[in-house]
Order: structure tokens, then sequence, then C-alpha cells
């Protein structure tokens, strides 16, 4: 039996608490189909995000960007200014997910309105071994982030 909880019909729905919180960045990484390095390149730099995120306390959500050009918009939210700049501590702080401040961009409500779970954007193959990554970088890295 699954403990998530279950809105009765015709109930009220009650929204994600993240769609709460102000202080959200975005940021585009392309999933290639055709090219196999370029996608293992950007598979486990969302898993290193991911790992990030969790060890912050920061919400990460994704948007299918650009379905022609592969693209994800991957989202994350920080309820605290100190996760926040630790999450992008971290972020720069890795040759393969650093990026030039233009590359990091606020999204629009809109965009977080209908933002998913990275489970629920990411191909299957890709989702499954970004989480293999995070937790990887979580279990050997613990206590880095204070």
């Amino acid at each position: 039996m699954s403990s998530a909880p279950i809105n009765p019909p015709g109930g009220t729905h009650i929204p994600p608490f993240w769609r709460d919180e102000d202080d959200w960045i975005a940021l585009i990484e392309f999933l290639p189909q055709h090219d196999g390095e370029d996608r293992a390149r950007a598979t486990e730099a969302i898993g290193y995000m991911l790992a990030y995120a969790q060890m912050t306390d920061t919400r990460m959500l994704a948007l299918v960007g650009d379905p022609a050009a592969d693209a994800y918009q991957l989202l994350f939210s920080f309820n605290s200014p100190n996760n926040k700049e630790d999450f992008l501590r971290l972020l720069m702080s890795n040759e393969e997910t650093r990026c030039e401040d233009f590359e990091i961009m606020i999204p629009p409500q809109e965009e977080i309105d209908v933002a998913q779970p990275i489970s629920k954007v990411l191909p299957m193959d890709v989702f499954q071994r970004v989480t293999l990554i995070a937790a990887a970088l979580i279990g050997g890295q613990a206590g880095l982030v204070q």
C-alpha cells in the first residue's frame, strides 16, 4: 500500500510545497539521443546536480525544454539563502557542472507551475543513471555541506 496522500474525489487539490518557494534557478542540459558521449556527459552532470540538491535541501524539478533538440530544463528551488549559496558553490566546484552566470536563469512562474519531478521528465535510462550517480556521491561524500 502506498503511503502517498490521496485527495478524496471532489476534494481540494493541494499544490506541491515547492511552488510557494520564491528563490528559483534553471539550467539547461542537452541529452542528445544520437551522441552517446554527449548524452553520457550530460547524464553525469545531472547526477551531480541531483546529489548537490539533496546535500543542500534543494528541490529539483524538470521540464522538456525543446524536444527536437533533446533539451531539458532543470529547475531548483531554495528554502534559504545559505542552501542556495552551498548549492551554487558545489555546482561551480565541479568541471562537469560548472557554468557561466548567463547560463543560470530565473524561470517564469508558468514554468514552475508545470515543472515535474525528474523521474517523470527525464528519459528512463538517464533517470536511472542519474540516481545511481547521485547515490554514489551522497554515500561517498556525506558531510561535505554543513
